[in-house]
């Protein structure tokens, strides 16, 4: 790994670690506009905003520019609006609304907002950030617009909202429904300039091409022979969904009527976007074994083909690995493409990429800790047998949509990744002890402690290490719910934070369908732990007062149930 990011930087988590009110950004201080994880302090918290319901919801921030309705004169609460980075994405989101739409009778509309000629001044270049797209849906609509909007990732983040904004009143609108083609409010002067945005407008290019080169230098592997990571290798994106949605849409695009497998337990957004994909088929094997690489295998020799296989390394919530080695062997076997999500390890713990032709990244996370910004990464091999088609679409393909001033935010973010890797490494395998031992915890999951151990030891860097992300499964459901409302840390959404995160997995990510998860190892009660930056003896001492306070419940109902059971 050389010398990337090993020097600590002066942002540092309180030591001791502390759980914030409903609604308050999970980062510090918690009044940052652009956090990307919310504070829902209690067990109910998340139900509430699985369900959207209103006490929750009318603590959160809004998602969407009010300012666009304004300025459309749309006045109907029934109307909502959702701002993407391009036409072409705002115009996919309408078509998959527009059915329902059509059902249900409800009019849809996608409104392009764009600088004027006139204003668009050479000297004023990368104003066209300014430009975005909208498309306004009733209501009735709002949870199929949000899972478009969720699984795509193709929204503009809150920076790049921010500077739409800023620059509305210099925008013309344009639209099939002529109601919505309105004049610029302003016309730009010759010397108006952009003074506060200038700076980093015009350095986007060589950041980002800062950015390849850091990532590529962190992907490549250590191994003997392999070839370094070209920063060409590396495509950069708004999100880590969008880096997902970009590549399955690529790679379903290379070979019609194909099949796609999904293996082992998957976040089921990326589940969702292969849905989304033009692929014939899903193949399903959400256990991850040994037996159902057998049953593909199986498949395979009976003459079944698929174009890509989709895994995780390790699994988001059952911190189990995949057989990367026998995969890759089949893949080479069978000609398909392997893709690997590895943003739960990351590049610093793993060296993963001699086995799959394109690894994808969630950049939100550990990549960048500070919980403030949006990014994501994909990485060619430069090793695989696919490399140059999968560069050649991807490259055909691609938009540089990823706002300036979220790529500075990242860039200075990352730098010292190495050493914030290595530190939560050290916080979280004490946590592991203490969990794995304690009675009322029927089994924690970690990569050190799973049964597919082996497999993600035979993948650790030099300097690498387990990660900093665990999972929980009391005995009792109840427990765990008491366990999460006690808990001293922050929690809320997201993973990989410079800070002590926790959330219980499944009432966010699977709520609507919760009843159909347990049977694959991931009960309703599950908590997911993200461990974070704070000094380890305070950790640990958070953790038993919240066990201890777990004890003690359990012990009272005990004592009922005792009393229940012996009268006559």
């Amino acid at each position: 790994m050389g010398d990337i990011g090993t020097d600590s930087q002066s942002w540092m988590p309180p030591m001791t670690p502390q759980a914030l009110p409903l609604g308050k950004a999970n980062m510090f201080p918690s009044d940052d506009p652009h956090s990307v994880s919310v504070s829902l302090p209690t067990w109910d918290s998340v139900i509430g905003l699985s369900r959207k319901e209103d006490w929750v919801m009318d603590k959160l921030a809004c998602s969407y520019p009010r300012a666009v309705l304004q300025r459309l004169q749309k006045t109907d609460k029934n109307i909502g609006c959702l701002a993407f980075n391009t036409v072409k994405a705002s115009r996919k989101c309408a078509t998959v609304l527009q059915k329902e739409a059509t059902e249900k009778q409800l009019r849809l509309e996608v409104v392009r907002f764009f600088m004027p000629a006139e204003s668009n001044f050479t000297k004023l270049s990368g104003v066209h950030w300014a430009n975005f797209s909208a498309v306004l849906f009733h209501n009735d609509l709002r949870k199929e617009a949000m899972g478009y909007w969720r699984d795509t990732g193709a929204g503009l983040s809150t920076r790049h909202a921010s500077f739409c904004l800023e620059e509305l009143d210099y925008l013309d609108s344009d639209s099939v429904n002529p109601k919505l083609r309105t004049p610029a409010l302003q016309k730009r002067t010759h010397c108006r300039q952009l003074p506060a945005y200038a700076a980093w407008i015009q350095t986007a290019p060589a950041s980002q091409h800062e950015l390849q080169s850091f990532i590529a230098r962190l992907a490549s592997s250590e191994q003997p022979g392999q070839p370094a990571v070209a920063p060409g290798d590396v495509f950069l994106y708004p999100t880590g969904m969008n880096a997902i949605y970009s590549l399955s849409e690529t790679l379903a695009s290379l070979k019609s009527d194909s099949q796609v497998a999904a293996y082992g337990w998957l976040y089921p957004e990326t589940v969702e976007v292969l849905r989304r994909g033009a692929w014939k088929n899903i193949l399903s094997f959400k256990d991850g074994t040994e037996k159902e690489l057998d049953q593909l295998e199986t498949m395979l020799q009976s003459g079944q083909r698929i174009h890509t296989l989709f895994c995780e390394l390790p699994s988001n919530i059952k911190l189990s690995s995949p057989n990367l080695r026998r995969i890759r062997t089949l893949a080479d076997q069978y000609g398909f493409i392997v893709a690997c999500d590895d943003t739960v390890a990351g590049y610093v713990n793993i060296d993963a990429l001699p086995y799959v032709d394109v690894m994808m990244s969630s950049l939100t996370k550990t990549f960048s800790g500070s919980s403030n910004v949006t990014g994501g990464s994909l990485v060619i091999n430069p090793n695989s047998h696919h490399h140059a088609q999968i560069h050649a679409a991807l490259s055909t393909n691609y938009e540089n949509i990823y706002f300036p001033l979220d790529l500075s935010t990242l860039l200075h973010n990352c730098q010292d990744i190495a050493w914030r890797v290595g530190k939560c490494n050290e916080n979280t395998l004490p946590l592991v002890n203490l969990l794995a031992k304690h009675p009322s915890i029927a089994q924690v999951n970690h990569p050190s402690i799973d049964a597919t151990a082996d497999l993600y030891k035979s993948l650790i860097r030099k300097d690498g290490g387990f990660g900093n992300v665990l999972s929980i499964i009391f005995h009792q459901p109840s427990s765990a719910k008491h366990f999460y409302n006690v808990l001293e840390v922050c929690k809320g959404s997201s993973f990989g934070t410079n800070f002590t995160l926790a959330i219980p997995y499944v009432q966010l990510a699977n709520y609507w369908n919760r009843d159909k998860v347990p049977k694959y190892g991931v009960p309703q009660h599950i908590i997911r732990i993200s461990v974070g930056l704070e000094d380890s003896t305070e950790l640990v001492q958070t953790f038993s007062r919240a066990l201890d306070d777990v004890v003690k419940l359990e012990s009272k109902i005990a004592r009922v149930v005792d009393i229940t059971d012996s009268r006559p």
